[in-house]
């Protein structure tokens, strides 16, 4: 090999190095960046209301409830398939909230990944920021089922309202 070949592979392998370092500090940057939004959505609390304001839910970042409030008056206004399917809709607002949120949250972390390649694209075996993100948060879960309250006519719903007594103290 020429000492002109060599100089210019050497030049070539120099270069490479080069963007395979800027490219590690990138995704180090990156890394701790994911850690710390990953930290913040675990802290994170959303909460919803029922379409009646009778129930209020409190979820985590994963949806999963972490506090049920019923108003006081809530058994005075309203029926217990009401009810129930309220607590139904305020879980499944809470929760479609926490989706949303870890949504933007992490979304964020695609765009700052598609102007520059990925590892794994210049160097066979790195570790990719993209695998790294999907890996921690899946696609969230759609969560779009609603119950619906079994109706109750009017008449049931008049017996139901007259048979009470037991909230006010007794008859």
């Amino acid at each position: 090999m020429a000492d002109s070949e060599r100089a210019a592979q050497l030049a070539r392998n120099e270069a490479l190095r080069g963007e395979i370092d800027d490219l590690m500090e990138v995704f180090e940057q990156q890394r701790r960046e994911l850690a710390e939004a990953s930290a913040r959505l675990a802290a994170a609390t959303v909460t919803a209301w029922s379409s009646d304001n009778l129930v209020r839910v409190t979820s985590n970042s994963a949806g999963v409830p972490v506090e049920v409030h019923v108003e006081p008056d809530a058994f005075k206004r309203s029926t217990p398939q009401k009810l129930g399917a309220a607590m139904t809709e305020a879980t499944q607002a809470a929760a479609r909230l926490a989706s949303e949120e870890a949504q933007r949250t992490f979304g964020a972390f695609e765009q700052v990944g598609a102007d520059i390649p990925d590892l794994p694209d210049l160097v066979p075996g790195a570790p990719s920021i993209k695998d790294l993100v999907n890996s921690l948060f899946p696609e969230p879960v759609s969560v779009e089922a609603t119950v619906q309250p079994a109706e109750l006519d009017d008449e049931a719903e008049d017996e139901y309202y007259r048979n009470r007594g037991y909230l006010e103290g007794g008859r």
